[in-house]
């Protein structure tokens, strides 16, 4: 866990430059009315002490014409109140939003990108459910970073105001203590300070526990969300396999993780809260008791008496605030650390600081027409070998096939998509040309059936008719109808059918250089032919890397590499080319 110190200079570093963003006028203009408008919060209670006082004057004298003008003066007071705090809080509040919004923009850019939300999960660190760290974590982060700044702030400024007003009604520097005259000017500050600084000691060491208690809690809750949204994901084969008791003990396993982390923080807050509730009864009657003394001798009248035990009070109040804003503090400090943890972990991704001083695998852009390995191996993240190093290249028009042990395919599947940087060696590509994916299974985004079709490009980025044609072209036309329709598509479509979606959008893109893992075993035979002869027909002069389970492609592979599990490792061999007799023939 960061040093207080640290903490603050990281957060400020992620979460500063909102002040510098495009939008910074709007952040400091929204800064600046908070501070104004928070002098102004500050402004009410120093005019209800001024107020206090002239109406316990005026009713120790019975004087009714000032008691109606009070009355007045309050109405004026109440007015100004209302306006001020109706102010501040739209003005905060749209302060909030706007740097959550920010930061979540911020997060979610270093999160997904370059495949770092899938990488993520292959590295340790404390960056686990970057989806509640996002959604929660940054949300407490920027709500309570405003409302802790502007309660601080307050306490301050009404800190300064009371101490100036309870200076000037301590009176007279000299006091008796026990017989003994002491020169102590401003003797009621002192006392409020010494005060509230043991208040505020007590409550910090009870209170160090908290932070602890409140991160692990928030870990918890976040891993039990997840459970339940892996389950709903999931559901089809949950309940296909019947594994709700499975699922019901591993969920309920989870809530006891909640449970567990509810009873230490509720522990501690226990500690926090013998010592706030007795505080706070004490700290009502002690300012009366601290300046009865002075009424009793006749120093003051009863007005004095009362402005002066409400200004104690203020004071009392402004020096609490560490008292007052423990738990909050507690749970913000959590939330920032689960935020910066995101952070850190996207960072070293980006930096590809994965293995301490260790290699990765480099993309090289050639300037010739060619896709291949070069001395490619491929290692864990901890830095043992899983490839050993191979070569292997084909040019625009050539087909390769890699296959073999399927989890080793997988993963060079994931090096080829350049999510596994861990290894040495090139994968190259030619300048300016991409790889178009089709992985087992298509991702197919909630939304509208025009944008799963079209992903990841925007609908507008293709006409109505094109979406039609390749619809038909892939087998497909009973959709077109439910274009427009908005459904959780891969809960409603068949596998055989995500697959031809897979094509359709391949139909769409038109690339140079294809990528397939295993992307029609979920079709039939015919339709799986279907899909080759669209392959083959629509893009005879692009380069095509078959990984997994073999197609049967007209006239073969110019490269097979099978991929082979020695011991711990897998060693990459090339099989002789056997040209095969094109369909029909």
């Amino acid at each position: 866990m960061r040093t207080w110190r640290v903490l603050f200079r990281d957060i400020l570093a992620l979460a500063g430059p909102f002040w510098r963003s495009r939008d910074r006028w709007k952040a400091i203009g929204w800064t600046v009315a908070l501070v104004i408008l928070t002098i102004g919060q500050v402004s009410v209670p120093v005019a209800l002490n001024v107020w206090s006082e002239r109406l316990f004057d005026a009713l120790e004298q019975r004087a009714f014409p000032m008691f109606v003008t009070l009355i007045g003066a309050l109405l004026l007071i109440i007015g100004g109140n209302v306006m001020i705090v109706a102010l501040h809080l739209r003005t905060k509040r749209r302060l909030q939003v706007a740097w959550r919004g920010w930061l979540s923009r911020r997060l979610l850019d270093e999160w997904m990108a370059a495949g770092r939300h899938y990488q993520a999960t292959l590295i340790e660190g404390e960056h686990d459910n970057p989806d509640g760290r996002i959604a929660e974590d940054i949300r407490i982060t920027t709500e309570y970073a405003v409302d802790l700044a502007h309660s601080l702030l307050y306490s301050v400024l009404l800190l300064i105001s009371f101490t100036q007003i309870l200076w000037t009604l301590s009176g007279s520097p000299e006091i008796t203590l026990f017989g003994t005259d002491l020169y102590l000017p401003g003797h009621l500050v002192w006392v409020a300070l010494i005060y509230a600084t043991v208040g505020t000691t007590v409550a910090f060491f009870l209170g160090r526990p908290l932070v602890r208690a409140v991160n692990r809690r928030q870990t918890d809750e976040a891993n039990f969300r997840f459970g339940l949204v892996h389950a709903r994901e999931n559901s089809l084969a949950i309940a296909v396999l019947h594994g709700e008791p499975d699922e019901r003990r591993r969920l309920n396993l989870l809530f006891r993780g909640v449970s567990r982390a509810w009873d230490r923080q509720t522990g501690a807050l226990t500690n926090i809260f013998f010592f706030t509730a007795s505080w706070s009864v004490l700290s009502q009657v002690f300012p009366v008791l601290i300046a009865a003394p002075r009424y009793i001798s006749g120093a003051i009248t009863l007005g004095g008496l009362m402005q002066t035990a409400q200004a104690f009070q203020q004071m009392i109040a402004a020096l609490s605030w560490p008292i007052d804003n423990l738990s909050k503090v507690a749970e913000w400090r959590a939330s920032v650390e689960r935020v910066l943890g995101l952070h850190d972990a996207m960072l070293a991704l980006s930096r590809r600081n994965m293995v301490a001083e260790g290699p990765t695998i480099s993309l090289r852009r050639t300037a010739e027409q060619v896709f291949g390995f070069t001395g490619l191996e491929v290692q864990e993240p901890d830095g043992s070998l899983v490839i050993s190093a191979f070569d292997g290249q084909i040019g625009p028009g050539q087909k390769m096939l890699i296959t073999g042990d399927p989890g080793m395919v997988n993963k060079l599947f994931k090096v080829v998509a350049r999510l596994w940087p861990w290894g040495r060696g090139r994968l190259d590509l030619p300048q300016r040309e991409e790889l178009f994916f089709m992985p087992q299974r298509p991702y197919l985004p909630i939304g509208d059936l025009r944008a799963v079709v079209c992903y990841p490009m925007p609908p507008e980025h293709y006409g109505d008719e094109q979406i039609v044609e390749v619809l038909q072209r892939v087998g497909l036309e009973d959709l077109i109808p439910s274009l427009g329709t908005e459904a959780t598509w891969e809960n409603v479509l068949a596998v055989g059918d995500q697959q031809r979606l897979g094509f359709a959008r391949l139909l769409l893109t038109r690339p140079r250089w294809i990528c397939l893992q295993d992307a029609t075993d979920g079709l039939d035979p015919d339709a799986e032919h279907t899909m080759i002869r669209i392959l083959q027909r629509e893009f005879p002069k692009a380069g095509l890397l078959v990984m997994g389970r073999p197609l049967p492609l007209d006239g073969g592979f110019d490269r097979i590499l099978t991929i082979l599990r020695v011991n711990s490792h897998a060693e990459v061999t090339e099989t002789p080319v056997v040209h095969t007799v094109p369909f029909g023939q």
